[in-house]
């Protein structure tokens, strides 16, 4: 009993002395310890924060000032700036190229133009001329300014208060030869105005900046003194300063005590813990850091092909620029586009289309340089980021080489399949040194080529942006004529019996009278309707018109067109069934044409809607019949009324070989299949003894009748002839 008590006290002593009384001490030291260093750390920190913010503050201002010289350089040192100088007679191509492009590309809010006597030649502010500038007292205190008066004459530029606003100013001598004595010289002001403090305090972090005139009274607040170079104060800089000392102390000040309390209490687990937890620490370090370069490159690069994504190849590409622009370098931009993809798609499945792009990336691999940069960039869409090119033959060669090695054919799943490229390019600086900029005429010049028949590349030019405006034009007076339905009709195209003696039916056609441009023709703004979605809105118009006129005229069948845009939006049956509901139509005496455009995109869907449509009562036309590549086809899978024979056909009677019989052929085949056949195009009579003599059911043509107003068909009907028709 006496030992084990004994024991038990020198236990307890032993433990107290070895163990209770150097974890306590050093419990005491860690809380101590850590609050000091809290309380250190947090001043430190916020002094720390408040400097950096300082030195950003210079950093950013220092970086603004040397980058409106170099703006200013870049036209400065530009030969034919100084040779239309000269010359005195280029006021329109200054204006363009020096007034409205400094102020729209870099934001410049006046530029002057002086001779080396200081006299102003030029004068543009917010980018238009100024036809007065001596009683401007803007530019008068411009003038006066030490920097522009300054005898050394060097590029300069410089901070200052300017009509008692801070600014930035640069000044530089207008010359192509550093040798050569200059004989104007080039003046720019930049306001240092809200939206540029809003700018530098959102990418520095800096909260309630704002410009003070005066000297500041001492507080809490951070400030910074923007200096001249003549030591002029230009204004004091006022913000907010960031607290993450403090905001740390908020934070973690009583987690800090308990993990100090929970650390102590663990530390003699911990350290029996130790050499297995190190090595798994090592163990999942490693797998961190193959988790992370993975993710790295998974976040940049497109997953299927592994080429640089838009993002990557947006990245290079604003380097590409940056570079070019020090060191008066020409980039080229190619975006690709890959031909009859969605059609290798549904032919083949997403799995071929799959390989296709991979292949594709392959081929495109190869055939760049190694300084050039391949990326993915969308579905089907490729580009390619050329910097130092040396000539613009270089970039044509890339791209028609690019369009030969994808025009061959590729290898999917044991068959050969043939897709092609079109491509749209454009080169910097010529078509501009802004990443977006670049793209945007890129992609225009790649509609270009996409409309001039595929299989082709494009070089963006100026005719082409205007050809976009003229879209957009177009699509704004398109709208509001919609909306206000003027200078848009409904004319009416007899379709003619065998015998051209009876009118049997009528085609809506829509006509636009533009009144500025005149009659449009609807190839023109029709394409224009379906790219911006007018064209569902138009249609639906053009039913309404057609179902009044059938009311008119209850005896003839009334055809109308369908767009593919149309025929594949949400809730097209319904909307037709409302609309001719709406109108008092017959549906058994309207006739809704679709071409085999409406068919492609997904077929069991397109039969799905032909088929409600015909059990409500329409009759469905099969147009343009004969140009599709699978139209006979369409004829065993899709229940259509009628097929009309494409009017290439109907011109090529008695001119091509074998047109005869082609003819024959299809009528043979619609009659076979229960279907009526029409004629389009019919323009002379041996055309219609030929139709005739084919079994053609119906004619339509100028033989005829060209289309005509609502209002004359009445008196048309009773006109009509074959023998007294008009033609265009």
């Amino acid at each position: 009993m006496i030992n084990t008590l004994k024991l038990s006290s020198d236990f307890r002593r032993s433990f107290l002395r070895e163990v209770l009384v150097p974890l306590v001490a050093i419990l005491l030291l860690t809380f101590v310890g850590a609050g000091a260093a809290l309380f250190v750390g947090t001043s430190l920190t916020n002094t720390e924060a408040r400097h950096q913010q300082q030195r950003m503050i210079e950093a950013s201002f220092s970086q603004s000032l040397n980058e409106h010289l170099r703006q200013l350089r870049s036209l400065s040192r530009w030969g034919p700036f100084e040779q239309h100088l000269a010359e005195g007679n280029s006021s329109r191509w200054l204006d363009e190229n020096i007034g409205l492009w400094l102020y729209e590309m870099f934001g410049h809010q006046l530029i002057l133009v002086l001779d080396q006597q200081n006299q102003i030649v030029r004068v543009w502010r917010e980018g238009q001329p100024v036809s007065a500038p001596e009683d401007d007292p803007l530019i008068g205190e411009v003038l006066q300014s030490p920097l522009v008066n300054d005898p050394a004459r060097h590029d300069n530029a410089d901070y200052a208060r300017v009509t008692n606003r801070a600014a930035a100013l640069a000044v530089g001598n207008i010359q192509r030869d550093d040798n050569a004595l200059p004989r104007f010289r080039l003046v720019s002001l930049k306001f240092l105005d809200d939206g540029y403090l809003a700018g530098l305090a959102e990418r520095n972090q800096l909260q309630g900046l704002h410009f003070s005139d005066g000297t500041p009274q001492p507080g809490t607040g951070a400030r910074y003194l923007l200096i001249a170079q003549a030591g002029e104060a230009v204004g004091y800089l006022n913000w907010i300063p960031s607290r993450p000392g403090a905001q740390m102390l908020r934070t973690i000040g009583p987690s800090t005590g308990l993990a100090v309390l929970a650390i102590s209490l663990l530390c003699l687990y911990m350290v029996r813990r130790l050499w297995n937890s190190s090595v798994n620490l090592s163990q999942s370090m490693l797998r961190l850091g193959a988790s992370e370069a993975q993710a790295q490159h998974l976040a940049f690069h497109d997953v299927l092909t592994g080429l640089p994504n838009r993002a990557l190849v947006e990245d290079r590409l604003t380097q590409a620029l940056a570079l070019a622009t020090r060191h008066d370098q020409r980039v080229a931009l190619l975006l690709i586009d890959l031909d009859r993809f969605k059609t290798i798609n549904d032919t083949h499945g997403h799995h071929a289309g799959d390989e296709l792009i991979i292949a594709v990336a392959q081929r495109l691999s190869r055939i760049v340089r190694a300084s050039d940069t391949v990326g993915r960039i969308g579905g089907d869409e490729f580009i390619v980021v050329m910097p130092d090119v040396d000539n613009i033959g270089q970039v044509h060669s890339l791209a028609q080489r690019i369009i030969d090695e994808l025009s061959e054919p590729f290898t999917l799943f044991g068959s050969d399949v043939w897709s092609g490229a079109s491509i749209g390019l454009a080169l910097a600086p010529k078509d501009g040194v802004d990443r977006l900029e670049l793209m945007r005429k890129a992609d225009i010049a790649l509609y270009e080529a996409k409309s001039g028949g595929r299989g082709t590349y494009r070089q963006f030019e100026r005719a082409m942006d205007e050809s976009v405006r003229t879209r957009q034009t177009i699509a704004a007076d398109l709208r509001t004529a919609l909306h206000t339905h003027q200078g848009l009709e409904v004319w009416y195209q007899p379709l003619m019996d065998i015998g051209g003696q009876q009118m049997v039916g009528i085609e809506a056609l829509l006509r636009w009278h533009h009144p500025a441009r005149g009659l449009i023709a609807p190839g023109e703004f029709i394409a224009i309707a379906e790219e911006t979605g007018l064209i569902i809105p138009l249609g639906e118009w053009v039913l309404a018109e057609a179902c009044i006129t059938q009311q008119r005229f209850p005896e003839l069948l009334v055809a109308v067109n369908v767009s593919p845009v149309q025929f594949r939006s949400t809730g097209f049956v319904e909307r037709v069934m409302a609309i001719v509901s709406q109108n008092g139509g017959d549906p058994k005496r309207l006739e809704l044409e679709i071409t085999e455009g409406v068919l492609i995109e997904d077929e069991r869907e397109a039969r799905a809607i032909i088929v409600e449509l015909r059990d409500a009562g329409f009759r469905i036309a099969l147009d343009d019949f004969g140009t599709g590549y699978s139209s006979l086809n369409y004829l065993s899978n899709f229940p259509v009324d009628k097929i009309k024979i494409d009017r290439s056909f109907t011109q090529s009677l008695g001119v091509a070989e074998n047109s005869v019989a082609i003819v024959e052929s299809v009528v043979k085949l619609g009659h076979a299949m229960g279907l009526m056949v029409t004629a389009e195009g019919v323009e002379t009579p041996g055309q219609m003894s030929a139709l005739a003599d084919a079994g053609c059911n119906q004619l339509q043509g100028y033989l005829f009748s060209q289309a005509v107003p609502a209002d004359q068909l009445a008196a048309l009907m009773k006109t009509i002839a074959p023998d007294n028709a008009q033609h265009e």
